[in-house]
C-alpha cells in the first residue's frame, strides 16, 4: 500500500500546477496549503498536520524544501521524497538581498509586474517562453494568491535554513527532478543533491525549464511513476 501523496507547490503557484497527468500518479493525493506561513518550518508543520500516517512528499521548487523540512522534522513519517526544482542551501546572497526590495513594491501595487518580468517568464526553457497559454497560467496563480501570499512566502525563502546536512542524512529514497534548461535550480546542482543523498536518483528531462509540471507533464510524471514502482517495497 502506498502512502498519502502530498503535493507541496512552488512559490506563488497553487493546486493548477499539478496537471491531470501527475494526479493521475499520485491517487488520494492532498494538495498543501503553503500561502499561510512566514516560514519554512511553519509550511511543514501544516502539511504533516494535514493527515496522519505515512506520506509521500512531493514538492516543487519552495515545495521541495518543505518537503525536506517535513522530512526533518517527521522523519518516521515520510517515506519517499519527490524533489524537483529543489535547492539545498539557504537563500543565495544576491537574491536574499533583493527580496525586501521586490516585497516592498508588491505591497505598493507591483505584484502583476514582479510576476510578469521578474520571475516566471524566466524560469520557462527557451521554447516555452512565448507560449501565452503558459504564461497566462503563471500569472494567473501568482495574481490569485495575491501579495499577501507572495510576501509571506518571500521571507519564508529569504530565511530559510541550509538543509545539505540535512539530505545527507535522508533515510528514505529521493527523487530529484531537473529541467535541462532550469537557470534558477541547475542539473548540476541537483546531481549534488543526489550525490550528498543515500537513496537517492536523479533524472534530468529535456524540454523544461524550472517550471518542469507544467512545462513537461507527461516525462515528469512518467519518471516519478517509474521511480514508484522500483520502490514500492520501501513505502509499504
Amino acid at each position: 500500500m502506498r502512502p498519502t501523496p502530498v503535493l507541496l507547490p512552488g512559490n506563488m503557484c497553487d493546486a493548477r500546477l499539478w496537471t491531470e497527468a501527475v494526479r493521475a500518479t499520485f491517487s488520494g493525493a492532498i494538495d498543501a496549503d503553503l500561502t499561510q506561513d512566514d516560514s519554512i518550518q511553519a509550511m511543514a508543520e501544516r502539511a504533516l498536520a494535514v493527515t496522519d500516517g505515512k506520506l509521500l512528499a512531493v514538492g516543487f521548487s519552495m515545495g521541495a524544501i518543505v518537503a525536506v523540512e517535513m522530512a526533518v522534522q517527521a522523519p518516521e513519517r515520510i517515506v519517499g521524497l519527490v524533489l524537483s526544482g529543489y535547492n539545498a542551501t539557504a537563500d543565495l546572497p544576491e537574491r536574499a538581498a533583493h527580496r525586501p526590495a521586490q516585497q516592498s513594491e508588491v505591497r505598493a501595487g507591483g505584484l502583476e509586474r514582479v510576476l510578469v518580468e521578474e520571475l516566471k517568464p524566466n524560469y520557462l526553457a527557451a521554447q516555452n517562453r512565448k507560449d501565452n497559454s503558459l504564461l497566462r497560467l503563471l500569472r494567473d496563480m501568482g495574481m490569485d494568491l495575491g501579495a499577501d501570499v507572495f510576501v509571506r512566502q518571500s521571507e519564508a525563502l529569504r530565511l530559510r535554513a541550509d538543509r545539505r546536512g540535512a539530505i545527507a542524512a535522508l533515510h528514505m529514497p529521493v527523487l530529484y527532478l531537473c529541467g535541462e534548461e532550469d537557470t534558477l535550480c541547475p542539473p548540476a546542482w541537483h546531481q549534488i543533491w543526489a550525490n550528498l543523498t543515500p537513496k537517492s536518483q536523479f533524472k534530468e528531462i529535456s524540454g523544461a525549464g524550472h517550471m518542469l509540471p507544467l512545462e513537461a507533464p507527461t516525462a515528469f510524471a512518467a519518471t516519478i511513476e517509474n521511480w514508484l514502482t522500483t520502490n514500492e517495497k520501501e513505502f509499504a
